[in-house]
């Protein structure tokens, strides 16, 4: 019956390849898929163009950065968002995210887990490498010298990685750092050690059964504890909400005292002026930031010339097959939806995430 299929919108991000989403076209459920290209990177892309009312009125399934609908009166049919952003910081206060409604919402939770996790590694091992000094020398045409270094070359193996917030990205990540020789102190708001959603999008990655950590912390009462573990390497990872919010500040910075920290999740987790002044103090041993508060960081930001600091423009998540492995999600849910099981990377409304 043709009032039982799917119609499709997408708001395709910049620079993404329209033919991953092909594998909506072989579902025998699928009525139509439009295409809309957007402008910006996976969770932060906008439509180069307005969804028509004809369009939102006859969409079931949305996959999007950032556009919704304007009302839940403009989609009556839509049933299923599927976020292309592991994080929903950027809907949360649009009117028809906080109104009632049935709508399923999921994430894009482990799509970035491997590219993530290599850029967290990357950045670590860049850090204490000291590797920045080798193309320097290459392009000068010299036979480097190790001598200029500040000190020695740091490896990782028996230092404690701390990892704030346990999801896809922090499970993968601890699974190679775990290989580096590293202990693993896990935090977590809830979550049980094993994974209870199942992995769609990278089958295989991360850490299900919470086996990888040394050690186990959990609750927003023990923080605290988890902050003063002796960490040497921190990853923050988790998401942004009021609980969160600047949780990395002049407090959490001195329990983390000659801690290197990598922040891959949102910007507004730290509290910009107090890291300043920690890695300038020498509290820490440096920081790199993938985002920043604010973000885009403003050209002349201090930011940029704290010297053991290092940014990048939010681009730890960009890898060849984001769209491929979103659809992998958005394909396995609507499935799901349609024979009334539970989907995976559900977005709690509630929680934020």
């Amino acid at each position: 019956m043709s009032d039982d299929l799917e119609h499709i919108i997408v708001i395709n991000p910049g620079a993404f390849d329209a033919a991953a989403y092909e594998p909506f076209k072989s579902l025998p459920f699928v009525g139509s898929l439009t295409i809309i290209q957007g402008d910006g990177y996976g969770g932060r892309s906008k439509a180069v163009r307005e969804v028509s009312a004809e369009e939102w009125a006859k969409a079931t399934v949305l996959l999007t950065g950032t556009v919704l609908p304007p009302s839940p009166e403009a989609a009556p049919k839509l049933k299923y968002i599927q976020l292309f952003s592991a994080g929903s910081n950027v809907i949360v206060k649009k009117p028809f995210f906080q109104a009632e409604n049935k709508v399923i919402y999921a994430t894009a939770s482990g799509v970035h887990g491997p590219v993530i996790a290599e850029y967290v590694i990357l950045m670590m091992l860049t850090h204490f490498h000291q590797s920045l000094n080798y193309p320097v020398w290459q392009e000068q045409k010299i036979w480097g010298d190790d001598s200029i270094f500040p000190r020695r070359v740091i490896d990782q193996w028996g230092k404690t990685m701390g990892i704030f917030g346990y999801g896809a990205i922090g499970r993968q990540t601890a699974r190679i750092a775990k290989s580096l020789g590293m202990k693993i102190v896990a935090y977590s708001f809830s979550n049980p050690p094993k994974k209870e959603r199942v992995e769609i999008a990278v089958p295989g990655s991360g850490d299900p059964d919470g086996s990888i950590p040394d050690k186990w912390i959990s609750g927003l009462e023990n923080m605290d504890e988890f902050f003063s573990s002796h960490i040497d390497v921190l990853v923050i990872s988790a998401p942004l909400t009021p609980e969160t919010t600047k949780v990395i500040n002049k407090k959490t910075l001195q329990m983390l005292k000659g801690a290197y920290i990598i922040n891959i999740a949102r910007g507004g987790l730290v509290d910009t002026d107090d890291l300043i002044e920690a890695a300038e103090s020498g509290l820490i041993d440096g920081a790199a930031l993938d985002v920043t508060d604010p973000e885009p960081l403003p050209q002349g930001h201090k930011l940029f010339s704290v010297k053991n600091i290092m940014v990048t423009p939010h681009l730890s998540g960009h890898v060849d097959a984001y769209e491929e492995r979103v659809t992998n999600i958005a394909v396995h849910n609507i499935k799901q939806i349609r024979e009334g099981k539970p989907v995976t990377n559900w977005l709690d409304k509630s929680k934020g995430y």
